[in-house]
């Protein structure tokens, strides 16, 4: 039985399916100077005729990225195609100058190199010898990328460091202005696009005027203005940014902004982290010096948090109490008959912070008015039987202003102002002769002229409040004190 012969069938293995060899080439450089194009067609040259006329394996194409930063893989569009095609299958390796050309961001090179290697797809470095799926292949390459990584850091340094010094210079050559809205280049000299330097003659002229940056932006896009980038448009925060710019005033302020991480490239805004240098007189006048100082004055009205009028509640953040200081606001009540009535009063009512007014008193309406056209049984019952509270001192929160009481008191304080025309005008002409706030020097001289322009009105005039009108606020005995950005304070 042990010594019978057995009959053992053999199975031969299946000659290897030879796979095509698909090697792509991966070209990058930096910059968009024209030694760094060059180094990009030498190197595209150069990978089409050694893999075009290689025998061992098939050209899969050149993929080729010009002045993106190796530090990041989402602006290079090239490379993230090139990993694609890798996912499809259309790529079985990949060629590559060095280390520092496929990425200098260790993390990034190290994930997309193990994909790759997990698709069976090597990348080779020819600078450093590096084959991606040799043995030692993970440690040179974690070695090498730390190095290109370490040489963009140190790159990065030697770039803001030359900057900085251009910037204590004052060079505006060392800034992109003319890729700023309202400039162009024309014969390689920087000059002002008409255009563009008329819309922004219109956003400083409308905020000057008391309009807020989303009407504004409101305005451009009902009367179709183009925008620089096709497709964009206006917003607030750009109307914003243009406000805030010195460039349109002939300054040039350096380094407002900077770098913190040179690998992901993110660039924040410089609260003092790093000097700034400002250049005055150095760039073509749009906008002139006093209309953007008056600008820069009510930008810091706006950033108090104060929120802005609008037509349907003109009044809105213009009013506080003469008491307290507080904001006067609407506050909506089903008092007088059960009927929903409105009326501005200070926001102290909402804590009970309201500070008491000496010399006045004030008594809480009685419970029998709560109820519209009340029987008389009902009047008498409540009187006899609802206890009445007594008198107290006032409080600012007990004041009352009506709903359209401000409308018909600014028309009385302008027309107060018009009818002493002549002795108010002495008074606009001495502050704007004396005093050295801007905005109120600008509106005095503004106020003059309007004066004179308008004369009496006979119903309120939204865009005059806006360009004249500071706040409102309220009195013990509910007048109501308007303070102009020109200083003069009339209450009516």
């Amino acid at each position: 039985m042990q010594n019978e012969k057995r009959e053992i069938v053999t199975f031969l293995p299946k000659p290897p399916i030879k796979k095509s060899n698909r090697i792509a080439a991966y070209c990058r450089v930096s910059s968009q100077q024209d030694e760094q194009l060059h180094s990009l067609s030498a190197q595209v040259t150069y990978y089409e005729n050694l893999l075009s006329r290689s025998d061992d394996c098939e050209f899969a194409g050149i993929y080729a990225d010009t002045g993106i930063s190796g530090t990041r893989t989402k602006n290079r569009a090239q490379f993230l195609q090139l990993i694609e095609d890798c996912r499809a299958g259309k790529v079985d390796g990949i060629i590559t100058k060095s280390v520092s050309r496929f990425g200098r961001n260790t993390v990034d090179t190290l994930v997309f190199t193990r994909e790759l290697r997990s698709l069976g797809i090597d990348v080779f470095f020819e600078k450093e010898n590096l084959h991606s799926c040799s043995p030692e292949g993970e440690l040179l390459l974690t070695l090498m990328a730390a190095l290109a990584e370490s040489e963009a850091v140190s790159m990065s340094d030697n770039i803001k460091w030359g900057k900085r010094r251009r910037y204590e210079k004052g060079l505006i050559e060392s800034l992109a202005i003319a890729n700023v809205y309202g400039f162009c280049k024309k014969d390689g000299k920087l000059v002002i696009d008409d255009q563009e330097a008329l819309v922004l003659k219109r956003i400083y002229t409308e905020f000057i005027n008391g309009y807020n940056y989303a009407d504004i932006a409101a305005g451009l896009i009902a009367d179709g203005v183009p925008t620089r980038r096709d497709g964009a448009s206006w917003a607030s925060t750009t109307v914003k940014n243009f406000l805030a710019n010195e460039k349109y005033c002939g300054d040039c302020k350096f380094q407002k902004t900077f770098i913190q991480d040179p690998v992901s490239h993110k660039s924040v805004i410089n609260r003092g982290e790093l000097p700034q240098f400002l250049v005055e007189e150095c760039l073509p006048v749009i906008i002139d010096k006093e209309m953007w100082s008056v600008a820069q004055s009510i930008r810091m009205r706006h950033s108090s948090g104060r929120p802005s009028p609008c037509e349907e509640y003109p009044f809105r953040g213009m009013m506080f109490c003469g008491t307290c200081g507080k904001p006067v606001n609407l506050q909506y009540t089903t008092r007088e008959g059960r009927q929903l009535i409105s009326a501005y009063r200070c926001i102290s009512r909402k804590d009970n912070s309201g500070v008491e007014i000496p010399g006045l008193t004030y008594t809480p309406s009685h419970k029998s008015n709560y109820t519209k056209n009340p029987t008389d049984a009902l009047v008498e019952y409540r009187e006899k039987y609802c206890k009445k509270v007594p008198p107290r001192t006032l409080l600012c929160s007990d004041i009352r202003i009506s709903v359209d009481r401000p409308q018909k008191a600014f028309v009385q304080a302008w027309n107060l102002i018009v009818g002493k025309k002549a002795r108010y005008q002495a008074t606009l002409k001495r502050t704007a002769d004396v005093t050295e706030d801007v905005l109120i020097r600008y509106r005095a001289r503004e106020m003059f002229r309007l004066l004179d322009d308008l004369g009496k009105i006979t119903e309120f005039d939204y865009p005059l409040m806006l360009r004249t009108l500071d706040r409102v606020e309220t009195t013990p005995d509910e007048k109501l004190t308007f303070l102009f950005q020109s200083g003069i304070r009339i209450t009516v």
